[in-house]
Parts: C-alpha cells; structure tokens; sequence
C-alpha cells in the first residue's frame, strides 16, 4: 500500500525505525511529537550535526570523545590511577558501570563481540589497540566485563586464551548479573556489588 505521509516525513519514520526498541507505533508517536513542536525539531537537528560533526571514539579506550584527536573524560582523569582495565562491549556498557561509582580504573570499548552467524570476526573489535594497550601500559588486571550471552561468553574465553602468557589477573564479574543481559539494563547496586566481588577468570 502507497503511504499517504509526505515523503521527508517517511522518510523520517523509515529512519526513526531502524533505531533499536522502535517499531512502527512507537516511530508514528515520536513523529507526532515532533511535528507538534517545531522548536524541539531544530533543536534535535542541531544537535544531531553537532554529534556528527564533533563527537567520534575517543583514540585510545573507543569511548565517546570530543575534538579532532579525541580523548574520553575518563582517559584524561589523571585521578583514575588504579591499574586496571575493564573490557566491554559497547560504550554505553562505560556509563552503566559509571553509575555504579564503584570501579577507578580505565576501559577499552570492544565495539561488540565475536558473533560469526553475523560475520562478525576478531578484525572486526578492537581487539589490536587491546593487546597494544596491555603490553605498553602496565595494567596489572583485566576485567572481562562482556555480558553473559553466549557470544560474550565466547568472547571472553578468546581473550583470556590469547592473554595466557600475560602476568597480571584476568577477572569477570561475580554473580548477581542475569544471564543474557546487557549491563546497561542492570542496576548500579548490582553492578556495584558484582565488581567488588569479581572472580579470576578460568580457561
């Protein structure tokens, strides 16, 4: 059936529903929402060239970062000096973990896991700038902070396999995160509580 939305506005909708959580109601609610507030629509528009424009991953953890050479807040707070080094799987897995207010060290953004039904492979994480970071910056501890689906999973044992050699602890959170979550959905306590009481992780 043709649609009868003029076409930036489908075109639009079409945009808004390939975003995840948002399915056709929900891209129809926020499109109504928009076209009722003609200020709210430049000011998301600016704000979306600003993003493009300025924000892209932060050169040395992959976190989001601001400026030609970006480097993170978190990369360039001399005051996160304990020598760990938290993995995750996306950036926004850095502000779960954040909320928590319980870990001081410093992380590296995978930018997912090894999945290879999607084709997704070693080259494409950022697998490489973690080796490099491990053997020049003098971590003394990893923590593997993947998430439990059995890609994760899969991923974590890779890493901890290729770090068989490396002198410092390899750890994972302790229980209390359910399995097959994503850490951005999980509370701060648990959070909290599962990095003070991380276990060495095991091949």
């Amino acid at each position: 059936m043709a649609t009868v939305l003029p076409a930036p506005v489908e075109a639009l909708r079409e945009l808004l529903e390939k975003l995840p959580g948002i399915g056709p109601r929900s891209a129809l609610r926020i499109l109504q929402s928009l076209l009722r507030q003609p200020t709210l629509q430049v000011q998301l528009a600016e704000a979306l060239t600003q993003v493009v424009e300025k924000v892209a991953p932060c050169t040395y953890c992959g976190f989001w970062a601001e400026g030609p050479q970006p480097v993170c807040a978190i990369c360039a707070d001399p005051a996160r000096d304990e020598p760990i080094l938290c993995v995750v799987k996306e950036a926004g897995d850095v502000l779960a973990i954040e909320r928590s207010q319980a870990f001081r060290g410093r992380y590296h953004v995978l930018g997912g896991v090894l999945d290879p039904l999607a084709g997704i492979q070693e080259k494409d994480l950022r697998l490489a700038p973690l080796w490099d970071r491990l053997r020049r910056d003098g971590y003394q501890e990893v923590i593997l902070a993947l998430g439990t689906s059995p890609e994760a999973e899969t991923t974590a044992y890779y890493i901890a396999r290729q770090l068989a050699d490396w002198p410092g602890r390899i750890t994972r959170f302790a229980s209390g995160i359910p399995v097959g979550s994503d850490l951005e959905y999980v509370d701060p306590l648990t959070l909290s509580r599962s990095l003070r009481e991380r276990q060495p992780f095991s091949v």
